[in-house]
Formats: C-alpha cells, sequence, structure tokens
C-alpha cells in the first residue's frame, strides 16, 4: 500500500507540475496577445491616418477634406450656426513647374501648405483639394470673417519668400462660401466656392472673390 500511496503521490505531484507550468504558458500567451492587439491597434490607426493624409503636404488629403466639409455642413444645419469655406488655387502654378521643374513645384506647394497651417485658426481645416488647389472649412464662421481670412491669407502668400531657386513669390486666388441653410447640400455649397474662385482669376488673380 505504500509503494501505490508514493506512486499516487508522484503522480499527483507531477500534475500540479505541468497544470502549474501550463498556467504559466497561458498567462505569457495572453501577454503576447495584449501585446500584439496593442500593435495591430497602433498600425491600423497609422494606417488610416496615412490613407486620409496628402502624401506631399500632410494635410488631409481630398477625401477627408471632402468628408470634413461633409460632416460640417450637417452640423451647421442642425444647429443652424453659420459654416463658410474657401477655395485656393495657386495662381500660374503650371508656370512654375514649367520653368523649374516639378521637384521645385511641390516644394512650392509643401510651403504654402505650411503656410496655411498657421494661418488659420485650430478649429479651421486644410485640405489639399488636388494639385495646387486648397481647401478650407471654416466651422462657425460667417461670410464677412472668412472674407477677412481670405484677405490676410493673400496677403501673406503675396510677401512670403518661397525658399526654391533662390527667393521666390507667388500668390493665389480664393473663393470664399458661406453656406446657405436649407436651401442648398455640400455639393451645392462647394460648387459655388469653386466658381467664386474662378471669378477671383477671370478678374486679375492675387485676389479673393466671394458667392454671394
Amino acid at each position: 500500500m505504500g509503494t501505490l500511496s508514493d506512486n499516487a503521490n508522484d503522480e499527483i505531484q507531477r500534475l500540479r507540475d505541468e497544470l502549474q507550468k501550463a498556467r504559466q504558458e497561458l498567462e505569457e500567451a495572453k501577454h503576447i496577445i495584449r501585446v500584439k492587439e496593442i500593435e495591430l491597434k497602433a498600425i491600423l490607426a497609422q494606417a488610416d491616418e496615412v490613407s486620409h493624409t496628402d502624401a506631399l503636404t500632410y494635410l488631409p488629403n481630398r477625401r477627408q477634406i471632402i468628408n470634413n466639409l461633409q460632416k460640417e455642413a450637417h452640423r451647421a444645419e442642425r444647429y443652424k450656426t453659420p459654416l463658410s469655406i474657401s477655395m485656393m488655387d495657386i495662381d500660374h502654378f503650371k508656370n512654375i513647374n514649367d520653368t523649374y521643374g516639378h521637384t521645385v513645384g511641390d516644394v512650392v506647394l509643401l510651403q504654402l501648405a505650411n503656410m496655411l497651417r498657421e494661418g488659420v485658426r485650430e478649429s479651421d481645416m486644410v485640405g489639399r483639394y488636388g494639385g495646387e488647389e486648397f481647401l478650407i472649412v471654416l466651422p462657425n464662421t460667417e461670410l464677412q470673417r472668412a472674407t477677412e481670412l481670405a484677405g490676410r491669407l493673400c496677403k501673406i502668400i503675396r510677401e512670403k519668400d518661397i525658399e526654391v531657386v533662390g527667393k521666390a513669390h507667388i500668390t493665389v486666388s480664393i473663393g470664399v462660401a458661406e453656406y446657405r441653410h436649407a436651401e442648398e447640400n455640400w455639393q451645392k455649397f462647394l460648387n459655388r466656392a469653386d466658381m467664386a474662385l474662378y471669378a477671383a482669376k477671370n478678374t486679375g488673380r492675387d485676389r479673393w472673390a466671394i458667392s454671394e
């Protein structure tokens, strides 16, 4: 009987040791899973950010700035708050690319993006709409304040040295519009700003125009 009891005790101890080892391995596996989940979330967040960011200027890309506009138009309609936008285009940008090359053109776009970041409020949203066009979404902003900003940006950009081949200067044209509650959707709103932009270009460039 004593021998059987000793064997049983040994077997019980062996099973306890294996159970303890299994528990330790399980905890280690859970820790690895938690770490991998954190890493995956970080990668997904980074991928999401990249998918919404313009690779050259690091501003929101066209898709993201349009998404921002849609959300702000919905919010403005719901709460009857003012909303304005500015559509901006670099004057004679094709001449810059043709004269200095696309690499210099990219530098101009990047420096303009930096000026826009510094020139707007924290609550405002600036995105690269496409090519040399930029869209500025101005929540809680009436037309008068939006036009004041457009005039200020025109002046800042006109007077700023652009570090390319030596020092150069650029100008921009801007179309400004205020959202019309219960009269239009975000697309018509955007089209009005675009039409105002072309009005600014057709009347001499280096200026802003408004859509009444």
